[in-house]
């Protein structure tokens, strides 16, 4: 009887620890494959077959679409270079340049994933309209006022009280084959003020 009872409890201690470790996996903010690059974060294979499973999950319980291996490959920031949290109510400018690509487009989101209210002043901008240093290297500043040169609008709805994240999309790109041997740079983000 009594070591029914321990089997029984075993299990289930084993079932509850299952669960939970699954559970924790699909809510890390960031997938077990992933890179870090800097204040990057990348998956390379999220999209493609080779996605483990706790991606999958993570990925369903966002609602998030990752570019397919033949789109290109997406990579994150919600901290600047010093590793401090993005604040939609500080200044950031972003300069460097992208790893090769077709086309790329740098996005303000909040940290939920979502794009700042539709009335927001700019916060796209893509390769296609980005002025651009002799070298080839571009600074974009990330202000909740405007700026000149290269400007995103930061002052989204629940960006000024909470965090935000950067998003690069490299379209049409040989990055996704990268491996954390490979020489990729990706821009600084630095803080140049806070209100």
């Amino acid at each position: 009887m009594t070591r029914s009872i321990v089997l029984i409890g075993i299990v289930l201690t084993s079932i509850a620890l299952g669960l939970g470790s699954a559970w924790l996996a699909a809510q890390a903010a960031a997938p077990i494959d992933s890179l870090q690059l800097g204040s990057w974060s990348t998956w390379p294979n999220a999209g493609t077959a080779d996605t483990d499973p706790y991606s999958r999950a993570r990925l369903a319980r966002n609602g998030e679409l990752p570019l397919g291996a033949g789109e290109g490959l997406a990579l994150y920031a919600s901290t600047d270079s010093n590793g401090d949290r993005l604040l939609g109510r500080c200044s950031y400018m972003i300069e460097g340049q992208t790893p090769p690509a077709r086309l790329w487009t740098l996005t303000l989101e909040n940290v939920s994933s979502t794009r700042p209210g539709a009335r927001q002043a700019r916060t796209a901008i893509g390769s296609d309209k980005i002025i651009r240093n002799a070298d080839g290297s571009f600074q974009i500043s990330v202000a909740p006022i405007p700026k000149a040169g290269n400007w995103l609008s930061s002052a989204g709805p629940g960006q000024t009280a909470g965090g935000m994240r950067i998003v690069v999309r490299l379209y049409d790109t040989t990055a996704r084959t990268l491996t954390e041997l490979t020489d990729f740079t990706m821009p600084e983000i630095r803080l140049r003020s806070c209100r």
